[in-house]
């Protein structure tokens, strides 16, 4: 399965006609911008805020592009039918934070500390309200990991052209270790370079599809490359990130011990060209005596008191984005809490730390529908093949951040609401290119969860009157869209 040309390659795929073009290209622009951080290489663009301005103007595309047809006869509808169920979870979400402000421990603050989520919901709802064809999808997705390799490659080149770092780590007794982070004009450190690593390889391997000789060179060049970046950082969390992606995508191999085969040799090599410093590193994990396991230490500790913290106000929280100020009052540091599970029990209690689980479950979920669908309809239709295979790439990429979570706060980070913006289309469009029989048979699935809605069906139980299986409602704001 090969990425979708933009000019077309089969009837199937010219057939499609989408809308909002506009805002779909401004909506490009602006994550090329936002993620290579235009705005400080070139300052011209910083002085005019290009990030605003192209986020602005996507909005104001999205607001004055006209529906389809479709979407014009579904007008008449009411809006919870149109809405998919991870839109709803997100609001849900959302209202939660809006009703509970006034019984948090800080509401000025949350007011103050908002803009960073509203900024971050804006790529949810970008997603969703301009990808509306297979072809949008590849590109968005081409795009988006483009920019990603992008960001680990450059403070490579850099470290081997010119030994830059970027950053550094204590590893006690007064001993320090460089660490590759982002380039200078990036904002991420150590930590956040092996973050996107991890979860670009699972999209750079979907886009790549190594599956002849050329594609092979292309995809084994880069990935080596951002490996080799990724033990440069000496990320402890990433790293086991990386094992933890490994390991799942072994367990999901048909050519198990092929691929642990491959896994050991690499990981021999990669040993192999470390240096003392970086072994210690890595090494300090389960080590208690290798130096920087000091540091290793400190982070569970910060987490235990994170915890602590959140026991304060475990039903509302302290507030959206008071993570650091409730550390600083309550804690033991003025820092965000480094493991989005306890970052989110500070800010938004417990309550909204379920609520928030539920809302990333529900990507796993619109995932595993348009898997269904797909695996039902075969593999005639190209577009439901490519479709297929992203929310494939999708489960990974949100599998391994929810493990990197329990090192890495992500609450009003843009990545998980773009994630889920990703899975949402991906769902819709898989349903709406589905032929009847595949569609049903997904929703009947959808509807028992593990196949206790077919069975109910088969046996003549009819789906209860009260409840829209979430394939339904994901069908029913495909033709809304």
């Amino acid at each position: 399965m090969r990425l979708p040309r933009i000019r077309g390659r089969t009837a199937a795929l010219n057939d499609e006609v989408g809308t909002r073009n506009a805002a779909f290209v401004l909506f490009c622009a602006f994550l090329v911008s936002y993620f290579l951080h235009l705005a400080a290489r070139v300052s011209v663009l910083g002085i005019i805020h290009i990030d605003l301005l192209l986020a602005g103007a996507t909005a104001f595309a999205i607001v004055v592009g006209q529906p389809s047809r479709r979407g014009r006869r579904q007008a008449g509808s009411p809006p919870w039918q149109q809405m998919d169920p991870v839109a709803v979870r997100l609001w849900i979400l959302v209202g939660y934070i809006i009703v509970t402000l006034p019984f948090v421990e800080w509401p000025g603050s949350v007011l103050h500390n908002s803009e960073r989520f509203v900024k971050s919901l804006c790529f949810f709802f970008f997603v969703v309200a301009t990808v509306d064809t297979t072809r949008k999808l590849g590109i968005l997705l081409a795009v988006y990991v483009f920019t990603q390799v992008y960001r680990v490659l450059e403070p490579l080149y850099m470290h081997v052209r010119f030994g830059y770092w970027g950053g550094l780590t204590t590893l006690g007794n007064w001993e320090t270790m460089d660490r590759l982070s982002g380039s200078p004009w990036d904002i991420i450190n150590a930590n956040g370079l092996g973050n996107v690593v991890i979860v670009t390889l699972p999209m750079l391997h979907f886009l790549c599809r190594p599956d002849t000789l050329p594609r092979r060179i292309i995809w084994a060049a880069i990935a080596g490359a951002m490996c080799y970046a990724l033990v440069l950082s000496a990320s402890r969390s990433s790293f086991l990130a990386f094992l933890f992606l490994c390991g799942f995508v072994i367990w999901r191999s048909k050519h198990r011990a092929a691929l642990l085969s491959v896994a050991i040799v690499g990981g021999m090599i990669a040993l192999s060209l470390m240096t003392g410093l970086q072994k210690d590193r890595y090494l300090s994990i389960v080590s208690s005596t290798a130096p920087g396991a000091a540091t290793a230490h400190e982070r569970i500790q910060n987490v235990i008191s994170d915890f602590k913290v959140s026991l304060r106000r475990p039903l509302f929280g302290h507030g959206l984005g008071t993570s650091a100020e409730a550390n600083a009052n309550f804690g033991n540091n003025y820092l965000l809490s480094h493991d989005l599970y306890t970052e989110t029990a500070e800010e938004l209690g417990y309550v909204g730390l379920a609520l928030l689980l539920a809302l990333i479950w529900s990507f796993i979920r619109a995932c595993r529908i348009a898997m269904q669908v797909t695996a039902a309809a075969g593999t005639a239709d190209e577009r439901l093949r490519f479709l297929r295979d992203v929310a494939r790439s999708l489960v990974l990429v949100v599998a391994v951040d929810l493990f990197f979570s329990f090192a890495s706060y992500g609450l009003s980070e843009p990545y998980w609401y773009f994630y889920g913006g990703l899975t949402v289309v991906t769902a819709r469009l898989a349903i709406k290119f589905a032929p009847d029989a595949a569609r049903a048979k997904a929703i009947a699935l959808s509807a028992g969860g593990t196949g206790r809605g077919l069975r109910g069906r088969r046996a003549g139980r009819a789906p209860s009157r009260g409840r829209v299986p979430a394939a339904g409602r994901m069908r029913r704001a495909a033709d809304g869209s």
